[in-house]
């Protein structure tokens, strides 16, 4: 089948899209990526041609709006709502010209974020889309979705919050789906709002069940399909000096923060340079979109680095709480403490807590290093929390997320 998958983001909404690709492609399908050239060569380095989405503007625009701010000013928030509409109908133009010239696509394989506009491409041209999601947008609204359901009410409050999401979110999607009805020649009504477009479509999650609330109902059509993980590049080494510095002495901690900076780089890197000495630990610091640059005798600063080859090797994790990033660390068995600071990074904080793999989160805004260091001691000290991410790791990998969407995809061929 001939497949254009579409993402767009961080290295946690590109990675596990370019594994996919990568296995898709292994069992001979036809792929092309859909992506910013920024993300390109994730997909590229396992053979994937991609089709540029020209995002790089929105993209400076998004970097400079994720910056820790403690007040959104309503100049903000207008500027934030309208580089998400410029996102929304760039995807919009691109994917359809990806998906219905030249060789075109079968199937349109959507990551949340572009899967309104998929959705609506794939109704108005006679396609198939799936949605591929890493998180969703009832994770933006922790509070309803992320709880274990204690009564049949409380059960559906996942699926309230994917509704409430769609609906807050609509306002961003509006003009590009607009557009792709006048350009389809399709009624008003075919379009509706993002969540009408998107109502019963089939989505298959990437992350495993064993994370999930106890008594969690999803939207109709979805599935928790087991994670899709980032394909090896074959010519990858370690830089010498994270090697050496792994081999001379005991397993250290990992400190890393993702793409959403949670403060001033010189404040957090204080904090850990704080943590790390008060604990007597050593550290290794992914520099990230912030720029850490920590050193000294027990520390070093890394650029990117796999994760599945870096985790098995630390003592415990500071992380962000992004999707992959958890995955990342419960495949392989490692604690961690969670430090959220937005988007679905709260949700994943609070199931990893709820479930005792970690003994607590702390929010990125109040991240002192008195609570990093107590709550980073426990996590080291008390075994019990690596006995259950080491029982969850077998969980998570007895799932299988790419052989998920084979099937359905091999589904939707025999259809």
């Amino acid at each position: 089948m001939r497949i254009l998958l579409v993402t767009w983001g961080s290295a946690g909404d590109v990675l596990p899209y370019a594994g996919l690709g990568a296995r898709l492609k292994a069992f001979g399908h036809e792929v092309v990526a859909a992506t910013s050239e920024r993300s390109a060569p994730r997909f590229r380095a396992h053979g994937i041609p991609v089709h540029v989405l020209p995002l790089a503007p929105q993209e400076e625009s998004a970097l400079a709006a994720d910056r820790f701010d403690r007040w959104q000013s309503p100049t903000r928030i207008r500027r934030r709502t309208r580089n998400g509409q410029d996102i929304a109908q760039v995807m919009a133009r691109e994917v359809l010209d990806a998906a219905t010239n030249g060789k075109g696509a079968d199937v349109i394989l959507a990551h949340p974020l572009p899967h309104p506009v998929c959705a609506l491409i794939a109704h108005g041209t006679g396609r198939t889309c799936l949605g591929i999601y890493t998180a969703s947008p009832a994770m933006l609204l922790p509070r309803l979705s992320a709880h274990d359901a204690a009564t049949t009410r409380r059960s559906h409050g996942y699926r309230f919050a994917e509704t409430m999401a769609w609906t807050a979110m609509h306002p961003l999607y509006a003009p590009a789906l607009s557009w792709l009805r006048r350009e389809l020649g399709m009624r008003r009504k075919t379009a509706g709002t993002a969540r009408n477009v998107l109502r019963g479509a089939r989505v298959m999650h990437g992350y495993s069940t064993a994370l999930l609330p106890a008594g969690l109902t999803l939207p109709d059509g979805h599935t928790c399909a087991g994670y899709w993980w980032p394909a090896p590049e074959d010519t990858w080494q370690p830089d010498p000096r994270l090697a050496d510095f792994l081999q001379s002495g005991p397993a250290p901690v990992y400190f890393g923060f993702g793409s959403v900076s949670p403060g001033d780089a010189d404040q957090l890197s204080g904090t850990i340079k704080n943590v790390v000495r008060r604990l007597g630990v050593r550290a290794v610091v992914q520099a990230g979109w912030q720029g850490l640059d920590i050193t000294g005798d027990d520390t070093l600063t890394i650029g990117e680095c796999p994760h599945e080859w870096l985790f098995p090797r630390m003592a415990a994790l500071v992380h962000h709480a992004g999707p992959g990033t958890v995955g990342a660390g419960l495949k392989a068995g490692v604690p961690a403490v969670p430090v959220p600071l937005a988007l679905d990074q709260p949700f994943w904080a609070r199931r990893l807590t709820a479930l005792k793999l970690s003994p607590t989160y702390i929010n990125a805004r109040r991240l002192t290093p008195d609570a990093l260091a107590d709550a980073l001691h426990t996590t080291l000290h008390d075994t019990r929390y690596r006995t259950r991410c080491t029982q969850i790791s077998k969980a998570i990998q007895s799932q299988n997320g790419a052989t998920t969407v084979l099937n359905e995809l091999d589904r939707v061929a025999n259809h």
